[in-house]
């Protein structure tokens, strides 16, 4: 106990973090807004069981071990922290405890004894975790000096506070107590150390030392843990370990009712926002808050880039390194962002139009002057991503990726009119004739010809609208997914109709590929269309197309229910408005649409469907469900050629060759075509056959 050397330490220790704290916090209010404040109680419920419960590590069956492992360590912090201040009480006081933690409670013995077991855990997984960085060494894991720095310093805190307790055990059990240390001893719960095997264990190790020597142990165990955790506490802001601070509020913030932010409307008839270049995002202050707390809640654990398609096939896109060069950018430019934020908030306050306009340069002066793609991230990097999510769903932090490539993009297209060449055919294609093939518009329908169809323009009296979408109207291999959906719905007596030629490509894929212009072109046409005829209800067969109609358009007005069409014959089924033999021959897989899985959640529908059409049942890919693995066609990677690394499609057509199945279905046009490319490519083709599940549906009704 010495209360003036503790307060220095707490003094020094905790001013120095908080001073970086307080800059780590303004730089974050630096950035641009946004809003992360509604539905408090979901947002705890996520913390409780993502960050808390460590669901995406523990829950990840591939890295059962080493998730585990990650867990024990943060749920043993967790617990130690109530040692903690017991001992920075101590320095003050002596046998300080914490009111219910003492023993004159169940709650104390309780409490020690997991104490005791946690930090025996917490040691061997730290072992295990330098032994798996120094040996085993995955592929994903950046070894780095800083990972062992710290795995090291955990080390010491739990070896310091373990001879601690031995040293006081043995002064205790073998010296009688020469300084009249505190322990546990209640008539009732017994001794202490019959709850500690743990730190009695550590006693042994040094039952051997006489009482001075104890003495000098003791004290300079209580030291050196104090210490070395002033010392872990400073460190964590300086590096990757900063998550441990800001794991639990970035999963707090996350976002809720999508998978992730969503893309922001821009505001195009602003002309200040092309006068200053913040349409999309082009330079690092553009970047909203909450962008930044991902930044610095990285951990660069690799997850992200194991389970990306582009990485795994060598295109240059690692979002670990996209996410490491954003945050330098980011810490680079501190102290000017920070200054501009106090210029801005200056301007709320100042009448004077003369001084408005001299603060406004001002800011201008301090705004990141490097353009973001180009200067600090290449071309390349930006247009590789699929936005299949695969990144954002084993993130254990909840990082949103997605949604800044797609605001690069943006910049990208509209502020500096930059994008892949190859995309200018499908652009033109949406401007002249509402589809990215360029086909006529008038051509729409003519996939319905004799097939007694109705066109909403003829009779709008329908139950449901069924959006064809683009490849289901023009690609000669889609139509017949359209023809079998048809005699679904047929069948089963749905009244609907089709729009025919006033249906317009949603523009998912000019929104991915960063032209918010030419989506909000074809949104608003769409928009007027659908709500012209009143429709409440559609049906759609593409998942692009459900994910734009179901999750973006309601941002500009457009309000549906709107159903995937798996989801849609998974309930005439089960309802028995249709049949199935199964009657299918061969062995059967299915591969997950990107956005039909990780968007929108629907796994067991598709599953469900084909369980009663295949004889033999359902084979799944070893990636599958939420870990499946992209097709390459997302994020308008449908329109752009892959001319770098191993293509996608074969990447995955490989995996399905690998399970020797005879069939593999899919639930979206651009899946199907990708996946067929796939079999032709490794000239498996006639072996296996891709289907659409409502083609096998068709073929299988009774």
């Amino acid at each position: 106990m010495n209360p003036l050397f503790m307060s220095i330490l707490l003094i020094v220790g905790l001013a120095i973090f908080t001073r970086t704290m307080v800059q780590k916090i303004q730089l974050l209010m630096a950035l641009e807004p946004t809003t992360r404040a509604n539905h408090i109680s979901e947002r705890i419920k996520n913390v409780v069981i993502i960050a808390l419960g460590q669901k995406r590590l523990v829950g990840r069956k591939k890295e059962w071990a080493s998730g585990l492992m990650h867990a024990f360590i943060f749920w043993g912090f967790c617990v130690l922290l109530i040692r903690s201040l017991n001992l920075y009480g101590e320095g003050f006081v002596k046998g300080f405890q914490l009111p219910l933690f003492g023993d004159g409670s169940i709650v104390g013995y309780l409490y020690i004894a997991l104490k005791d077991i946690m930090e025996g855990i917490v040691l061997l997984m730290a072992a295990y975790a330098i032994y798996r960085r120094a040996i085993v060494k995955p592929e994903r894991l950046h070894n780095t000096w800083e990972a062992y720095f710290v795995l090291c310093m955990i080390g010491v805190l739990m070896i310091s506070d373990l001879l601690l307790d031995g040293a006081r055990y043995n002064l205790i059990m073998l010296h009688n107590n020469p300084g009249h240390l505190h322990f546990f001893n209640n008539p009732q719960f017994g001794s202490e150390f019959a709850w500690t095997p743990i730190s009695v264990g550590a006693a042994s190790l040094v039952s051997w030392m006489s009482a001075d020597a104890l003495s000098y142990l003791l004290g300079g165990m209580f030291w050196l843990h104090i210490i070395t955790q002033l010392t872990f506490l400073n460190f964590l802001p300086l590096g990757k370990h900063f998550h441990v601070i800001t794991a639990l509020p970035n999963v707090f913030l996350k976002s809720l009712g999508y998978p992730h932010e969503k893309t922001k409307v821009l505001d195009l008839e602003d002309e200040s926002v092309w006068e200053d270049e913040s349409l999309g995002i082009n330079h690092i202050h553009q970047l909203n808050w909450k962008q930044g707390l991902d930044l610095y809640t990285c951990t660069e654990c690799g997850r992200c880039k194991e389970v990306c398609p582009t990485y795994t096939t060598d295109k240059p896109l690692s979002l670990h390194d996209l996410n490491d060069t954003l945050k330098l950018e980011l810490l680079d430019n501190a102290d000017n962002l920070i200054k501009r934020s106090k210029l801005a908030a200056s301007i709320k306050a100042d009448t004077d139009p003369e001084k408005v306009e001299e603060i406004k340069a001002q800011m201008a002066e301090l705004n990141c002057k490097k353009t973001l793609i180009g200067e600090v991230i290449s071309e390349e990097t930006l247009w590789a991503c699929t936005n299949c999510r695969a990144c954002e769903q084993v993130c254990p932090v909840t990082i949103e990726q997605v949604p800044r490539i797609i605001a690069l993009r943006q910049g990208q297209a509209l502020m500096a009119g930059v994008y892949p060449q190859e995309l200018n055919v499908a652009f033109r294609g949406l401007e002249r004739n509402g589809n990215p093939w360029g086909i006529g518009y008038d051509q729409r329908a003519e996939w319905a010809d004799g097939l007694n169809v109705k066109i909403m323009a003829d009779d709008s009296d329908v139950d449901y609208l069924l959006w064809v979408g683009c490849a289901g109207s023009f690609d000669d291999r889609s139509k017949k997914v359209s023809i079998s959906m048809v005699k679904i719905l047929q069948k089963a007596g749905i009244n609907f109709a089709i729009l025919g030629k006033e249906e317009k490509c949603t523009g998912d894929f000019a929104r991915r590929a960063g032209n918010e212009m030419m989506y909000q072109m074809m949104a608003q046409e769409n928009i007027e269309t659908l709500n012209n005829y009143k429709v409440k209800k559609i049906i759609a067969a593409c998942p692009h197309c459900l994910n734009t109609l179901k999750h973006e358009y309601p941002q500009m007005g457009g309000n549906y229910e709107v159903i995937h069409h798996t989801d849609f014959i998974d309930q005439l089924i089960k309802s028995g408005k249709i049949t199935l033999n199964k009657s299918l021959e061969g062995a059967l897989t299915f591969h997950d649409p990107c956005f039909l899985g990780r968007y929108n959640s629907i796994y067991d529908q598709p599953r469900s469907i084909l369980q009663g059409i295949s004889k033999q049942g359902l084979t799944e890919l070893d990636r599958h469900g939420s870990e499946s693995f992209c097709c390459g066609a997302g994020g308008g990677r449908m329109w752009m050629e892959e001319t770098i690394g191993k293509r996608i499609n074969v990447e995955r057509s490989e995996e399905i060759v690998g399970k020797n199945v005879a069939n593999v279905a899919v639930a979206c046009p651009f899946c199907l075509t990708m996946i067929e490319d796939g079999m032709k490519e490794l000239d498996k083709d006639e072996q296996i056959k891709a289907k659409d599940i409502c083609e096998l549906v068709a073929e299988n009704m009774a």
